[in-house]
């Protein structure tokens, strides 16, 4: 597995400017911040026409490589949507049930029920609970409810209507996205202090040339290094070998998660009151990471997967 460098491949790199190219046009700074009133579905619409989500489709060609390529230069603009939870249904749902969320004309609601998110704007509900997924039928109305990092979530009661196939895969999946988006959310705001830290002087001195600013900015680029690298080596298993990145994808998670609030910690720490305003550069995707970094009910064996895997090769 490792006789390579962990990097990705030329193709990946291709589809990650690709992302980077369409997110820098077309992922506006109201649409990062979900100022507006609805769901931005022509940007999400349009990432799908990438062919983005169908990367987790098993009758494609994408792989969970990709999926990591993609998903950090999405968490590297902010962008909003159910982007994990859309390739885990694109890889579990029959394809004849998958088709409008691949292209973008269905959003899913992926957790366990009455709390799940995007319940409030979603057409697809799967209800996921450890290995088992079930395709859902919403009972009643949603009752949303605001959340830190501007997701609709809500309340909301559900019917199993499918026992789902794929899950386990589905999850590995997941897990990669839900690592590579918080990568590039934590190198976003890290880039942001940086900068900062460069351009604000005190004592006639920039105050990264302070160890107590520039320290926690170094030590938070490593930890994204290899967090991202195990993301890579961990993708690379699961397209390889699923048996054995099972563990290694949900390491990866684990690992990025607490990265990327590293990576918020030290830059709040840097910008100082300004980070925490609301027309602030980085409250809004640090938020972002805070959302996205929280383990639900759904993940309630995450860590007994990685202690599983990584005992089993000893």
């Amino acid at each position: 597995m490792m006789d390579r460098p962990a990097g990705l491949t030329p193709d990946q790199q291709a589809l990650a400017e690709t992302v980077r190219g369409y997110c820098r046009t077309r992922c506006t700074e109201d649409i990062q911040r979900g100022l507006g009133a609805r769901f931005p579905i022509g940007f999400w619409t349009g990432l799908a026409d990438l062919g983005i989500f169908a990367l987790a489709m098993p009758s494609e060609e994408g792989g969970a490589g990709e999926i990591v390529a993609a998903s950090i230069e999405l968490g590297r603009a902010a962008a909003p949507g159910p982007v994990a939870a859309t390739f885990f249904a694109a890889h579990a749902l029959p394809e004849d049930r998958s088709g409008a969320l691949v292209a973008g004309a269905e959003l899913v609601s992926l957790g366990v029920p009455p709390l799940m998110p995007w319940a409030a704007v979603a057409e697809v509900f799967i209800e996921w609970a450890g290995d088992g997924a079930w395709l859902a039928r919403r009972v009643g109305e949603v009752e949303p409810k605001d959340t830190l990092g501007n997701e609709p979530w809500g309340r909301v009661s559900v019917d199993r209507e499918r026992l789902l196939d794929r899950v386990p895969a589905a999850a590995d999946l997941y897990h990669l996205a839900v690592a590579g988006y918080a990568v590039g959310a934590g190198r976003r705001v890290l880039d942001t202090a940086v900068d900062h830290a460069r351009s604000r002087e005190q004592f006639s001195r920039s105050i990264g040339s302070f160890q107590a600013v520039a320290h926690p900015l170094v030590n938070a680029a490593l930890e994204l290094e290899a967090s991202e690298k195990l993301a890579i080596v961990a993708a690379r298993a699961v397209d390889t070998a699923p048996a054995n990145g099972a563990g290694l994808a949900a390491a990866a998670r684990l690992s990025a998660s607490r990265a990327a609030m590293s990576a918020a910690f030290a830059a709040h720490q840097t910008l100082g009151a300004i980070g925490y305003t609301v027309e602030g550069p980085i409250g809004h995707v640090t938020q972002r990471i805070r959302q996205i970094t929280l383990l639900t009910d759904a993940d309630s064996g995450l860590g007994k997967r990685v202690l599983t895997a990584f005992s089993a090769e000893r």
